[in-house]
């Protein structure tokens, strides 16, 4: 088996983390590739000899599973660059979060041990595609996408509709489409509700909007989407904070369930209920004292 080694070469500190960790793959003749941004951060330390250095591109291509090290965002770039590959992806927290990851550091070598027993399973995450604009652009999304106003401190109006059916228009600041997976980012902080990963459902949840009444909505993912800047407006889109695109008035912008899945390795050492305990420290009383 061949590993990915996808390094957020941001966190400087993650370099002295992953040192002594890849001389133990190189000890045990564990086959890995690094992605080549990291190359020239890796100068300072004295290796016996590297393994090769791949563009990212392929070295999803080329490896059996993919490590990606840093925290929720290095794994969301990671699972863009996986694609319609589909391979699997193991989170590694080097980050505050990681609500998405799967490990720390320190648990590093039990799960290289069990992922090349095959002892894990992986959990198949729902991907968002979205498509606008001529010639037709097309995104891909694993936890949202985002459509605010351009100009700061203004609110913007969209018309959504649910397969062509008029669903509301919306004045507010922006609006965001997520996935399962995404409940537990913008839009939980946006007030929307916490869905468990694996169902297969959207989350229409406007940010700030100028009415009491319009409240987040949950939806079937076989359904279509297609939300439509109204005239007198430009927007700004992302998918997934990373990938930002400017859409003009009148475009409408079409999101559907995407055809292939992020495919996460989970160990089964512990449960999304777990993780929200842990992470977001679910149910605990904030009246207690530190």
């Amino acid at each position: 088996m061949r590993f990915g080694i996808v390094i957020n070469i941001d966190k400087g500190h993650v370099f002295g983390l992953l040192h002594p960790f890849l001389k133990e793959l190189q000890s045990k003749k564990i086959d890995f590739a690094i992605n080549s941004e990291a190359q020239a951060a890796f100068a300072e330390f004295s290796w016996p000899r590297m393994n090769e250095y791949m563009e990212l591109e392929k070295l999803v291509r080329d490896v059996d599973c993919v490590l990606s090290f840093g925290g929720d965002g290095t794994l969301l770039s990671t699972a863009r660059a996986v694609g319609t590959s589909q391979k699997p992806i193991l989170g590694v927290n080097i980050g505050k979060l990681g609500f998405l990851t799967e490990v720390e550091v320190a648990e590093l070598y039990h799960a290289i041990e069990k992922i090349q027993r095959g002892d894990y399973q992986t959990e198949k995450r729902m991907v968002l595609e979205a498509s606008w604009g001529e010639p037709v652009r097309k995104d891909f999304a694993l936890n949202d996408f985002v459509i605010v106003r351009r100009d700061a401190a203004r609110v913007i109006r969209i018309r959504a509709e649910v397969n062509g059916e008029f669903l509301n228009t919306y004045t507010a600041d922006g609006l965001i489409v997520a996935s399962p997976t995404g409940s537990t980012a913008y839009s939980l902080s946006s007030n929307g509700p916490i869905l468990s990963p694996t169902l297969q459902a959207f989350i229409i949840n406007p940010l700030c909007p100028h009415t009491l009444t319009v409240r987040p909505l949950v939806i079937n993912s076989d359904q279509v989407i297609t939300l439509h800047v109204e005239k007198g407006y430009t927007a700004l889109f992302s998918a997934d904070g990373q990938e930002e695109a400017e859409i003009d008035e009148g475009t409408a912008v079409t999101i559907r369930e995407a055809s292939h899945k992020v495919h996460l390795i989970r160990l089964g050492e512990r449960t999304f209920f777990e993780v929200l305990r842990a992470k977001l420290r679910w149910g605990e009383d904030a009246r207690k004292s530190e």
